[in-house]
């Protein structure tokens, strides 16, 4: 991540802990000058993440922020098993797999069949603990840089090992997803990794929980006709369910 990225994410972080500033603040908290923040900050209500009046900046509550991983999991836990069952449902023997980190992609492994054998690549290494010894996959790791929030490898180590595999089905999740901005994450490094995982996947299964729709993270992981099969709850919006069948995506309600 460059400094310029950096010096956005700080931003970002900053105002959620002071609920709103001003372009002065901003400037020496950051040591920067006044003209570089208002850069960041036109770049920041463009992406969404802001929105601006009488010189304060202000969080956009619709944009989505990165939950620590374990505030992750209590969030709509029965939804996202919903959703991890039915994902399930579309691995086939013999599969190569590749699953993202994140709560709801975790569930997928716990619900396939017994009696499948799979090849499993993860970043994720709560679920590579918790899949050692599991005969059902002959698991894979990327390496790479821990981030410890996450739980998850990020880095040129893991999009290097990414990259020089192939894989069947991808399962990944998103902090966002968006008409416009499509599906989104909150951290620059992950979404790099996210898309290395998508080209080297024959198909890109997205699972996400209804309360992601309608958001934005700061990072895009791909377009929305770039996904095959969406799986979610029923708290799906009509709009968003025809729209993403317009784009392509097929979308499975979980507990339909």
């Amino acid at each position: 991540m460059d400094r310029v990225q950096q010096r956005r994410q700080r931003i970002v972080q900053y105002l959620r802990e002071q609920d709103n500033c001003h372009v002065g603040g901003l400037a020496k908290a950051l040591d920067v000058s006044t003209v570089t923040i208002r850069t960041d900050l036109d770049y920041l209500e463009q992406s969404g993440c802001i929105t601006r009046s009488y010189g304060k900046a202000v969080l956009n509550p619709h944009f989505a922020f990165e939950l620590d991983f374990r505030e992750k999991e209590k969030v709509r836990s029965e939804a996202k098993q919903l959703i991890g069952r039915a994902a399930a449902q579309l691995v086939n023997d013999g599969d190569a797999l590749i699953i993202d980190s994140g709560s709801t992609v975790g569930f997928v492994p716990r619900y396939v069949d017994p009696g499948k054998r799979c090849t499993l690549m993860t970043n994720a290494l709560n679920l590579a603990n918790e899949l050692v010894g599991d005969t059902r996959f002959e698991l894979m790791m990327t390496g790479g840089t821990l981030r410890a929030d996450s739980y998850s490898l990020c880095g040129p180590i893991a999009e290097q090992a990414v990259r020089l595999h192939h894989f069947d089905t991808l399962f990944i999740g998103a902090d966002g997803i968006d008409l416009k901005a499509g599906v989104t994450t909150t951290n620059d490094q992950d979404a790099q990794l996210n898309r290395a995982m998508l080209e080297v996947a024959d198909k890109v299964v997205l699972l996400a929980d209804s309360s992601k729709f309608g958001r934005r993270g700061f990072c895009v992981i791909c377009s929305l006709p770039q996904v095959h099969t969406l799986i979610t709850d029923r708290g799906i919006s009509d709009e968003y369910r025809r729209a993403l069948t317009l784009s392509g995506v097929n979308v499975i309600v979980a507990d339909e």
